[in-house]
């Protein structure tokens, strides 16, 4: 009897790490199933979400739509027929795990919105990423957004290779910053820092304490098993 009831505890104790092991989400975060709120921007702590990631706008307001409803008066970046996410008056879009599981960020694409479209050849600023890890590590990284084109507009770019630094994130925000002459890129930047982002590249990891209680539950199972042949 103590060794049905031994097999049975050990077994749901395996079932529990291998059940919070999976699901596991792979990317990209493509937006297409978030649906435009009505009017159509989402404002500074105000909240979306797709599968198990919640995204909450920071400091200004933010859209996703695609280009056709793209807000009045701006110019959106050029090379994406698909719902994006842009970002306004030098705001931020911060992504987190629903449930508090961290994740790595593999990659994301994300263009520059020009207030007004400008002659070609332009270089406005940068997209930039600081995430903080489930460690409490902040980990920055920032990637010059290209050139205006023929047309004044700019283009959507991938961004990718980082080479596991973004590893074990609790939390990743991106936003803008404007080239200020002088060397730097900031931000604030009078409301001219404006982003847009798309297709974010993402696979959940689960928690340390995960592996631990997995490892836990195989290691009694495995000496179950010994001292059941024996």
């Amino acid at each position: 009897m103590r060794c049905n009831v031994l097999r049975r505890v050990l077994s749901g104790v395996v079932f529990c790490g291998v059940g919070w092991v999976g699901p596991v989400h792979a990317g990209p975060l493509d937006l297409e199933t978030i649906t435009p709120p009505a009017p159509a921007l989402f404002f500074s702590g105000e909240t979306f979400q797709q599968s198990h990631y919640t995204f909450t706008v920071d400091r200004d307001s933010g859209q996703v739509d695609t280009v056709a409803g793209f807000a009045g008066g701006l110019t959106p970046p050029s090379g994406n027929a698909t719902q994006f996410y842009s970002g306004f008056n030098d705001g931020a879009l911060t992504l987190t795990d629903t449930f508090g599981v961290g994740f790595n960020l593999h990659g994301f694409d994300a263009g520059f919105i020009g207030p007004i479209p400008v002659e070609s050849g332009v270089s406005a600023g940068r997209i930039v990423v600081e995430a903080t890890t489930l460690g409490g590590t902040t980990v920055t990284g920032s990637w010059d957004l290209g050139l205006s084109g023929a047309d004044g507009a700019f283009s959507f770019q991938s961004f990718t290779g980082f080479g596991g630094a973004f590893a074990n994130l609790a939390s990743a925000t991106f936003f803008a910053c404007i080239y200020d002459g002088a060397g730097g890129c900031t931000n604030p930047a009078d409301n001219l820092a404006q982003f847009s982002l798309d297709n974010i590249n993402v696979v959940a990891v689960p928690e340390p304490s995960t592996y631990a209680l997995l490892a836990i539950g195989l290691a009694g199972f495995a000496i179950y098993r010994r001292r059941e042949r024996g």
